[in-house]
């Protein structure tokens, strides 16, 4: 193999490292660039591939940027710097043989490529292993950035290799007490460990890729990336799964730079599914509009209230209305949940149009029978609003 030995003289002269010294500057990938190209040298020289002594002081340099939270490409960068200015300047050695030569040291070159980048990727690997906590807490760091806006969001992505989408379906979660409706919280405690099983959860999951996640006792927000393959109801189904609670939770899609106001309507959404005592799942914007715009100050609300104000003198017809609406109108299904006979509901739902004068057997009449309930049920709610000594502790 022929080699211009400029290029080994040029490497050790002009990037000299002293190997008895510390380990590089950390976040410095000149270092990693520098060892990796004297490794280069060397084995052009010898006309050998690299041996595992002389690719420890790679590995360090590698895990020194690993730990300043250098992206993983910048690291690789570094490497494909040193072996293609190897592999150019060998180049022009041979400018004037038959090309034999200059093919086989571009062979030469990429074996040599692919062992130190080996290295440096394994590395890497390793550094997430051992720092799974800290990536964790990382990723929390980031979440709550994105979901104020903060302009400094893609920088603190950037020094800790996340990758983050243009587009994300936005996720708010509450935790409950499985099997109850929406309004009953738990009082326990998740520690780190479950929040980090949660998220290990989702991150093996097929259909959920690239989610972030900012969990807390309470609940949290999560962050799905924009993309067919995605599925926002398996990602809240596994947290609620993992951690054994039920969840309340509401999404909306935001771009990047519109996240806090998805953040806060989704919020909204869950507030508003507790108040109104709904089953937990997972809501959209569609499901709640009529309970949403409902919930919106106006002279509307008083109004539609005043419809159903004429039942607050009879409680089991009040109760009855909420079980036929709860039960989309069905007799047979509502005489069941109030174990009564199905006559007995006609006979209270012809007391119930006698007394408001709204027929809930026609479809308008139903329709505004329901808003007035959902009124009354907001107001209720806001006079007497969930127990704060119910939501779940802050874990310490």
């Amino acid at each position: 193999m022929r080699l211009d030995t400029s290029f080994a003289h040029s490497t050790t002269t002009s990037h000299s490292i002293d190997r008895s010294s510390a380990r590089p500057g950390r976040g410095n990938t000149h270092a990693l660039e520098s060892l990796s190209a004297q490794v280069v040298a060397r084995c052009f020289r010898a006309d050998r591939l690299p041996v595992n002594g002389e690719l420890e002081p790679v590995r360090l340099a590698a895990d020194d940027l690993a730990r300043s939270g250098v992206a993983l490409r910048d690291a690789q960068r570094a490497v494909h710097v040193a072996v293609s200015a190897g592999l150019r300047t060998s180049v022009d050695g041979d400018a004037g043989s038959d090309g034999t030569d200059v093919v086989g040291n571009a062979v030469f070159m990429m074996r040599v490529l692919e062992i130190l980048g080996n290295v440096v990727s394994s590395t890497y690997l390793d550094h997430c292993r051992q720092d799974s906590g800290a990536t964790g807490e990382r990723v929390a760091q980031l979440v709550d950035l994105l979901a104020s806006d903060d302009p400094e969001a893609r920088a603190v992505a950037e020094r800790n290799g996340i990758e983050v989408a243009a587009e994300y379906d936005v996720v708010f979660v509450r935790f409950v007490e499985s099997g109850a409706d929406g309004g009953r919280s738990i009082t326990r405690t998740l520690d780190a460990a479950a929040v980090a099983a949660a998220e290990a959860a989702l991150a093996s999951a097929s259909s959920v890729r690239g989610a972030l996640i900012s969990l807390t006792a309470a609940g949290g927000t999560i962050l799905v990336p924009c993309v067919e393959s995605n599925s926002v109801e398996e990602c809240v189904a596994r947290v609620g799964s993992v951690l054994r609670v039920g969840t309340v939770s509401a999404t909306a899609r935001a771009a990047l730079g519109a996240i806090e106001g998805a953040v806060t309507h989704c919020r909204e959404l869950v507030d508003l599914a507790r108040s109104l005592r709904m089953q937990p799942r997972l809501y959209r914007t569609s499901d709640l509009a009529l309970e949403y715009q409902l919930s919106r100050p106006g002279p509307g609300r008083s109004r539609l209230r005043s419809v159903i104000a004429p039942l607050d003198a009879f409680p089991e017809l009040m109760h009855t209305l909420r079980t036929f609406v709860d039960s989309e109108a069905n007799r047979r299904a509502s005489a069941k949940s109030l174990y009564v006979h199905p006559n007995t509901v006609d006979y209270r739902l012809k007391r119930i149009e006698q007394l408001t004068g709204v027929d809930p057997l026609s479809s308008t009449g139903l329709m505004s029978l329901h808003a007035a309930l959902v009124v009354d049920s907001l107001e209720q709610a806001s006079v007497a609003p969930i127990s704060r000594e119910n939501v779940i502790a802050e874990a310490s």
